[in-house]
């Protein structure tokens, strides 16, 4: 930080990974969305609003439903960072490997 601000590099977003980046968001947030239909599902099982269920597939689709909103973007992301940082370090290293 010891460069004057107008000295500092402009960043410029590559507008592939910035594609990638939205495309994964847009998923994360869709499962969420399904996450809290299958809670809201669950529940209507489990208050008996639909007769013909029992309410075990309530509680089943309820945690499914929990597990969807909270475990499953969560994994989908950082599936997606590793995935970008190992793409990183792979151009690192070829730079490294070209320079030699």
């Amino acid at each position: 930080m010891s460069e004057p601000i107008d000295e500092q590099p402009e960043y410029v977003p590559d507008p592939v990974k910035e594609k990638q980046a939205k495309a994964v968001h847009f998923m994360a947030s869709m499962i969420r969305l399904l996450g809290v239909v299958l809670v809201m599902l669950g529940l209507a099982i489990v208050l008996e609003r639909l007769p013909p269920v029992p309410p075990p597939v309530g509680y089943v689709l309820i945690a499914l439903g929990l597990a969807q909103m909270w475990v499953a973007p969560v994994w989908i992301i950082r599936k997606y960072i590793r995935a970008r940082v190992a793409e990183e370090e792979m151009a690192k290293a070829a730079e490294g490997t070209d320079a030699r």
